[in-house]
Formats: C-alpha cells, sequence, structure tokens
C-alpha cells in the first residue's frame, strides 16, 4: 500500500491559561505527565473579543494576554505587543495593570521592553502587518525558540512535548486597523469620486490580514487577541424586503447586531475563543448607591465598580452561548476572585454558610465575610482567594463539565471539603497552591500545581498530589 502520509503529523495544542473563571467552561481536561488533571483552556492562536463602546472590551483583552503571559513568564520567557489603532493607550497605565500579575516583569512597557506599543500615527498597520510576519517566520525556523511543556506528552514519541516559546499579539481595535492604500486614498479631496471605494479597499486589506493569521499563528506559536466593535445593521431595504426579519450574523449575537469593519472571515477564522462583551452597569448596592463589594480605598466612589456580561459567542474548544458576569475595576481592571465571588453567591449561594448579611466558605471555615469586607479580605488572604475559586470551578464543572457527573466524581462543597479533610490532608496545605499550567510545570520557582479536578479525584482516592511525599493517615472516625 502507498504511504499516505503526507507530512508532519499535528501536535496537541496547548491552550494558555487565563484563569479558570473563563479558563473551565471550555477546557479540555487533559491527565500531565505526573498524573495531573490539567483544563487545558484560555487562549490560543486567534480570540476575539468585540462590543460596543464602554464595555471594557480593551481592559478585558489586556487582562487575557497578561494573564496568560503570566503563567509563560513563571519559567520562561515570552514577549507581548499591542497595536493601537484608536491612537488612545497610555503606557504607564499598561505597565499599571501588568503589575497585578505575579510573574510579569516590573514595568514591561517602559522600563523592561517584553511588551512594545505601537499606533498608527507612528506605523501604518501594512507595515505593522508585515513585521509580524517577518517575526513569525523567524520565530517558526529558531530552534532556540524551542522549549519542553514538562506536563503536556507527545503523542506519538510519549517524551515531554517540545514547541515554540509562545508570543502574544494584540490588536485594538480590528474595525480601524487601515492598510497604506485606504488612507492615501483619503489624503486629498474626500468628496472625489476617487474615495468611493474606501471601505472596498479597507475591506480587502483586513480580509488578506484575517487569511493569513491561522498560518501565522499556528506555525510560529503566537496568540493574537483581536477587538472589534459591535453596532446595529443600517437597513436600506425598501418595499416588502424592509419588513423581512433582520439576520443574525453569529447565533448568539442578536439579530441586526453586527460586528463592524472585520470582513466574515472574522466570524470564522477566530479558533481560539470569541467573546461578546455587552450590558456593563455600575455594580451599587440599592441601598447605599455605593459599590455593592466595597474596597477600602475606593468605598465612597459609585462608578468605581463595574459588571459587564461577557458571552461566548464562539468556542473550537468547547461549549458556545454561556455568559459570565465579569466585575471590573474602573482603577484596577479585571477582578478575576470577586467575579467568582460574585458568581457563586449569585448562585443560590453555592457554597457559603451563614446568613444573608454575614457568611463564610464552606472551603475556608471560620473566616467571617460580609458584603462590605469580602473584597478586602480576598485581596489580603490568598488561601481565602484559592478557596473561592475552588468553589466557583467546582460550580462550572457541575453546569459544563457534567460528563464528571457519570464518572461518580461530582460532589458538594460540603462533601469535598469534609471528605477531603477525612483523608488528613492539610486544607491550608491545598489552598496554597496554583492551578495553572506553565512550560515548566514542575519547577521549585512556582508553587505547586493542584486543579479542582485533582481535588475531586482525591476525594475518591484516585490521586494523591505527585509534590506531597507521603499520603496523610485518615482520621478515625468518632
Amino acid at each position: 500500500m502507498l504511504n499516505f502520509n503526507l507530512g508532519k503529523k499535528t501536535m496537541p495544542t496547548i491552550y494558555y491559561n487565563v484563569g479558570s473563571f473563563f479558563d473551565v467552561p471550555t477546557a479540555n481536561i487533559i491527565t500531565g505527565a505526573r498524573g495531573e488533571s490539567i483544563m487545558n483552556g484560555g487562549v490560543n492562536r486567534i480570540a476575539a473579543l468585540c462590543g460596543s463602546g464602554n464595555n471594557f472590551k480593551t481592559t478585558i483583552t489586556h487582562f487575557f494576554m497578561l494573564s496568560a503571559a503570566n503563567t509563560v513568564f513563571a519559567t520562561a520567557k515570552t514577549a507581548m505587543t499591542t497595536y493601537d489603532t484608536e491612537v488612545n493607550i497610555t503606557l504607564d497605565r499598561l505597565d499599571y495593570m501588568a503589575s497585578k500579575f505575579r510573574y510579569v516583569p516590573e514595568n514591561p512597557v517602559i522600563d523592561a521592553g517584553v511588551w512594545t506599543v505601537n499606533d498608527k500615527s507612528m506605523v501604518s498597520a501594512n507595515e505593522w502587518a508585515m513585521g509580524i510576519n517577518k517575526y513569525a517566520k523567524a520565530k517558526a525556523s529558531d530552534k532556540g525558540s524551542m522549549i519542553e511543556y514538562t506536563a503536556f506528552k507527545d503523542p506519538y514519541t510519549k517524551e515531554p512535548l517540545k514547541a515554540l516559546l509562545p508570543t502574544f499579539v494584540e490588536v485594538d481595535s480590528l474595525s480601524e486597523f487601515e492598510g497604506e492604500a485606504s488612507i492615501d486614498m483619503m489624503d486629498g479631496n474626500l468628496e472625489d469620486s476617487s474615495t468611493n471605494t474606501f471601505a472596498m479597499k479597507q475591506g480587502m486589506f483586513k480580509h488578506k490580514f484575517l487569511s493569513q493569521l491561522p498560518r501565522i499563528a499556528g506555525s510560529s506559536n503566537t496568540v493574537f487577541l483581536l477587538t472589534a466593535h459591535i453596532g446595529q445593521k443600517i437597513d436600506m431595504a425598501t418595499g416588502p424586503a424592509k419588513y423581512k426579519q433582520p439576520s443574525k450574523q453569529l447565533q448568539y449575537l442578536k439579530a441586526g447586531d453586527t460586528i463592524k469593519g472585520v470582513t466574515n472571515k472574522f466570524n470564522y477564522l477566530v479558533n481560539g475563543g470569541s467573546y461578546f462583551a455587552h450590558t456593563a452597569t455600575k455594580l451599587v448596592n440599592q441601598g447605599t448607591k455605593l459599590p455593592e463589594y466595597p474596597l477600602r480605598e475606593y468605598t465612597n466612589d459609585p462608578v468605581e465598580l463595574n459588571v459587564v456580561k461577557l458571552t461566548q459567542l464562539r468556542s473550537k474548544n468547547g461549549v458556545s452561548g454561556y455568559t459570565l458576569e465579569v466585575l471590573i475595576s474602573q482603577y484596577d481592571g479585571v477582578l478575576l476572585e470577586l467575579s467568582q465571588f460574585h458568581y457563586i453567591k449569585a448562585s443560590d449561594r453555592y457554597g457559603l454558610i451563614g446568613t444573608a448579611q454575614n457568611y463564610e466558605l464552606v472551603l475556608r471555615p471560620g473566616v467571617k465575610l460580609s458584603r462590605t469586607v469580602v473584597r478586602d479580605k480576598i485581596d489580603a488572604d490568598p488561601l481565602l482567594a484559592k478557596a473561592v475559586q475552588f468553589t466557583s470551578d467546582l460550580l462550572q464543572l457541575h453546569t459544563h463539565h457534567r460528563h464528571l457527573k457519570k464518572v461518580d466524581l461530582l460532589c458538594t462543597p460540603e462533601e469535598l471539603y469534609n471528605d477531603i479533610k477525612s483523608l488528613g490532608y492539610d486544607w491550608d496545605v491545598l489552598l496554597a497552591t496554583r492551578s495553572w499550567h506553565t512550560p515548566d510545570q514542575y519547577s521549585d520557582k512556582v508553587p505547586p500545581f493542584l486543579s479542582i479536578v485533582d481535588l475531586l479525584k482525591m476525594r475518591k482516592g484516585l490521586y494523591h498530589p505527585y509534590w506531597m511525599k507521603e499520603k496523610p493517615c485518615p482520621k478515625k472516625k468518632n
């Protein structure tokens, strides 16, 4: 028989974690080299975030990139670049947002030079895109950019997976991405008939740019994060056609909504997650008219805390159509742990015990909480923040990974806490862990790894953390 091996074999796709709140819904659960359960979710290849103005899409995109890069910086090197088409980025603001991430170098934009920022006033989109393409080609052939991802196995050799270091690219926004030809067209008399094909030329440029991205991203292990504007489609129909129901551009967009200025390739070439940020509102307490979850520093600022609905429009790695409520500070950006807390509290107080005013987490008993102190306490207590994350993760597993119920892994927070404790494990030790993977997964530079699925397997006696030398002694029942 003729050899049907036509070329190189496809390797596993690594998704870079951005926070389990965003990772769990669409993650594939894979087994790491030492038996750990990894949520392979987050961002990869081409991810996008669209929305109308004032819905924090740029803030969320910066969070995604910084969070993903942070997991790489923990044990390896990477780089980030942003192309600002709206010419409104503040460098000091970017450095401040980056300071929230432990492993991202200090002042990555201004001092460290690991996050480069360009805008269209200094370099055209065409010139910038050619630079990205040139870099990607060089990186794809650079043996020095290859590293081992120690938690992932090569499915063909069973050795640690070797792949290129990831790098991260933002385009904010693609709606205003302009090629030189369309710019030159508008330099003269705007009423001249020669400018009538402006939109066509601009659309063709974006069409070509998007067409290249899957190849560039895949060959060089570059993660592209794109933003775009959402608006209403202008209906120019007359006669009977005027009364026809407006079509949907994507299944989970409202009828009549359209993603502006991106061409239809945006709808199907995005393969690393496509989100719609919408319905941003101030999150205030109806009694005090101040933030629902005040921070001591901003207690009297009624516009400091906001909630944005984030709908997954299209995912190649899992379910689509679900919506998360993301809490965002005007000053500090995305508040991951507070978003997770808000999620469990809004879900019939899942994993919380006590009264409506005073309560505590099942997974962190003894830490007294209330609406007005929870934010400060999450910031001050890493173990509490981790308990919030595990509780949120467990609830999301019940919603998005119900196949785990078929193998009898899912349980309640109370069952998880009590059964793990009865096995002799110390919850303070288990909470001092991370749930995101990193290139050198087993490095002593980072906290030990433990995911919510690891905990569920430990409860059933199916797993013991690789970083614990001995199994604890089960506690005797009275």
